[in-house]
């Protein structure tokens, strides 16, 4: 722009600009509000169940899973989203792996039926037998917890919870004592309750169910530091081909594979959106340009070159895109935090959207992305206003 207005900025002539037409601005900066909102919301969706996955399957401790070949999906769904689950194989298993160089630790679980409080039951609480002096699944989870005499337990936070420190609970009929409570670990064990391995000679034959002597639930295996985890799977397979094994990267897989759909179709959407914006930023420029061209006529007659004049458009589209931007990123955050319980994936992993230096980055990601749609659709009838003649806009006009 010409400087024989000293006083007057770009910004404030965009902003002038702008304000002329508000309403016709306005419907297109909720255009750029919506797609940002639905792009912020597919990435903090995306972000938010990848981070769960990863917290879980690296709170369990353990780097290999060991189950019955017909349970590794059903162990997922206890390691991931807390449903009550049975499966047993034999404990010869355990016997073949334990004792390899290249594990650290080992430890294995028996997963039993519910636990029966005073006056009604746990539905989703799933009582868990374990050895004590082999775990570091469980008691990782508890800062100095005392040894587990008979009749005792310990119980997950989710349990704790609805229990309280209530001294009634019931294990098949009897009643045990709650001596500790895990921490939360947004994973299966948080409806656990964890009784002694040695205490299932107590169990009446009606109340183990399915379980019988000789058989366990599930291994859990630390891989020695440095060794591939992949190489202790396939030697483990070696031994035992009929065993279901599940490495920390694969726990969730049929998860993830649902979430990449998720992602395609949030893709379509988002690309099919955009392109709608881009038409929207294009229409909207293009009857600007035509009302304004005697007054860019006028500018470029007094002194202002095409440069001034593209800046000064693509500054105005700028600012509504910035302003539906900043809508987009309230709109997609409000989805992600408060609208969250209705979609099945996150409900099911707890997975859940926290502030964080990453979810800024969506937010920036998100409003570069509407920014840059906008101006991709001013570009073109700026650029045809900025070439014009000087004389034939003022002419036309």
């Amino acid at each position: 722009m010409p400087s024989s207005s000293p006083g007057i900025t770009l910004t404030q002539v965009a902003w002038k600009g702008v304000a002329r037409k508000l309403f016709r601005n306005l419907a297109l900066a909720i255009a750029v509000s919506l797609l940002v909102s639905l792009l912020v919301f597919a990435l903090l969706f995306k972000q938010a169940v990848e981070e769960d996955l990863e917290a879980a399957t690296r709170k369990l401790g353990a780097d290999l899973v060991l189950v019955p070949p017909q349970a590794i999906g059903i162990a997922e769904e206890f390691i991931l989203e807390s449903k009550h689950k049975t499966f047993y194989m034999e404990s010869s298993v355990f016997d073949q792996v334990k004792d390899l160089p290249e594990i650290e630790a080992s430890t294995y679980q028996i997963y039993l039926s519910r636990l029966e409080s005073g006056c009604c039951s746990i539905e989703e609480g799933q009582v868990i037998a374990f050895d004590p002096t082999t775990d570091f699944v469980v008691k990782s989870w508890m800062q100095d917890p005392p040894p587990l005499g008979k009749n005792e337990v310990y119980i997950g936070n989710y349990i704790y919870e609805f229990l309280g420190l209530i001294q009634t609970a019931k294990l098949f009929g009897t009643g045990v004592k709650i001596v500790a409570h895990l921490d939360k670990t947004n994973t299966g064990v948080d409806r656990g309750i964890f009784m002694r391995i040695e205490d299932l000679a107590g169990i009446s034959d009606e109340a183990r169910g399915a379980y019988r002597p000789g058989t366990i639930s599930i291994v859990f295996l630390k891989v020695k530091e440095g060794i591939l985890q992949e190489a202790v799977a396939t030697k483990i397979r070696s031994i035992n081909p009929r065993i279901g094994i599940m490495t920390r990267g694969s726990i969730g897989g049929g998860v993830r594979a649902t979430l990449k759909d998720i992602v395609r179709i949030f893709s379509i959407t988002i690309f099919i959106s955009s392109l709608l914006a881009v038409l929207l930023a294009w229409s909207t420029f293009t009857a600007m340009t035509n009302e304004r061209r005697r007054e860019v006529g006028i500018l470029r007659a007094i002194g202002a070159r095409q440069g001034q004049i593209v800046r000064l458009f693509l500054t105005e589209a700028a600012m509504i895109s910035v302003l539906g931007g900043v809508i987009g990123i309230v709109i997609g955050h409000y989805l992600i935090r408060h609208l969250a319980a209705n979609f099945n994936l996150l409900s099911r992993l707890d997975a859940a959207a926290t502030i964080s230096m990453n979810n800024l980055g969506v937010s920036l990601i998100g409003i570069g992305i509407g920014i840059g749609v906008c101006l991709t659709g001013a570009l073109a009838p700026v650029l045809r206003l900025a070439r014009l003649e000087p004389l034939l806009a003022i002419k036309d006009e």
